[in-house]
């Protein structure tokens, strides 16, 4: 399953240096997209209810999801990706 990765962020929040981390340690390519959080554009204030970064949008067969929090973020790309950055069992 192909997904075009499109990661919104603002280059000084620690919520989306996790994503990105995750992203770049499990070697998934993504396309990059700083805002500036004090002039939000319009397409942004569209997709993005709250108004906060990081939100991830995934495009696939013609559609886009997004996902928002950067937690939930990494559960998507843990549970869609390949590369586990989680050990299979919790105990090993």
């Amino acid at each position: 399953m192909k997904h075009k990765l499109i990661l919104v962020s603002h280059h000084l929040c620690p919520y989306v240096q996790r994503a990105a981390i995750s992203l770049a340690e499990k070697g998934v390519p993504f396309e990059r997209i700083d805002i500036d959080l004090a002039n939000k554009p319009d397409w942004f204030k569209a997709i993005s209810p709250l108004g906060k970064v990081p939100l991830l949008r995934v495009q696939r067969d013609g559609e886009e999801t997004v996902i928002f929090e950067s937690a939930v973020i990494l559960e998507f790309l843990e549970e869609t990706q390949a590369n586990p950055l989680h050990p299979a069992d919790p105990y090993a």
